[in-house]
């Protein structure tokens, strides 16, 4: 998020333990669970060029879209991925972790030799399904850990068990609520054209939003878990600001 320090914008920022706690307690108070989403193994820049054995290669940055990915070939980037979970998992008393999942630059994954070695040795197709085998190992650990785990609709790309909750938020990916219900996932309908309340409202977003069928792409309407509104901060630059986008949407 965007915060004035000496009169500068800066962005970023992070939360204490405590502070999470404190944040936990007052949502507590007023109904509202809060889910964790530490997104991976795509949107890490920070972590993957900070930590040694996580990223493919010692350069890192932004590709052509999105920014240098966790390494899955490598058996200390995924135990690197665990330990940001183990002390998320113990602050967040809720059924729920969110894994991201989203935007995840395969470039690297295609050039870097333990990636190839991970894709040839455990017999998988390409790279989507080298993700899907990723996130499969983050899921066990969560469940291990008592959680149930959410991911973004790309996580399907490569396959993914019907016990994940699925995101559905590009909303030109259409047939990914229909994929994930069939084969007996939950999903999360917020396609970005409706439910992404960052970009501006125009006349026709409420009759949108109340008109629209969240079932329209289901397979089995009954596993649609719900609906979900997106505000993403990284452009809202007051509280007063945030709440104008959200309401009355």
């Amino acid at each position: 998020r965007y915060r004035e320090i000496d009169s500068k914008k800066m962005y970023g920022g992070f939360y204490t333990q405590e502070q999470i706690k404190d944040v936990v307690a007052y949502a507590g108070e007023r109904g509202i669970d809060v889910i964790p989403e530490i997104d991976m193994p795509g949107h890490m820049l920070a972590a993957v060029s900070n930590y040694d054995g996580v990223a493919c290669f010692a350069e890192t940055g932004w590709g052509h879209t999105f920014s240098s990915p966790v390494c899955p070939g490598k058996d200390s980037a995924l135990e690197f991925c665990k330990n940001i979970y183990k002390e998320i998992i113990p602050l967040f008393p809720y059924e729920y972790v969110h894994i991201g999942g989203d935007e995840v630059a395969k470039e690297n994954w295609e050039k870097c030799p333990d990636c190839q070695a991970r894709i040839k040795a455990l017999g998988l197709k390409n790279e989507h399904e080298l993700q899907s085998w990723f996130i499969d190992q983050m899921e066990q650990f969560f469940t291990q850990n008592g959680k149930k785990m959410i991911g973004w609709d790309e996580c399907i790309e490569g396959g993914i068990s019907n016990t994940t909750t699925i995101s559905w938020w590009r909303s030109w990916a259409k047939d990914a609520p229909t994929i994930a219900t069939k084969q007996g996932n939950k999903v999360i309908v917020m396609p970005n054209h409706r439910f992404y309340l960052d970009n501006d409202e125009d006349q026709a977003d409420l009759q949108n939003i109340y008109t629209y069928d969240v079932a329209e792409h289901a397979a089995d309407p009954s596993l649609i878990f719900g609906v979900q509104g997106a505000l993403w901060s990284e452009r809202i630059p007051t509280i007063h600001r945030l709440f104008y986008q959200a309401f009355p949407r």
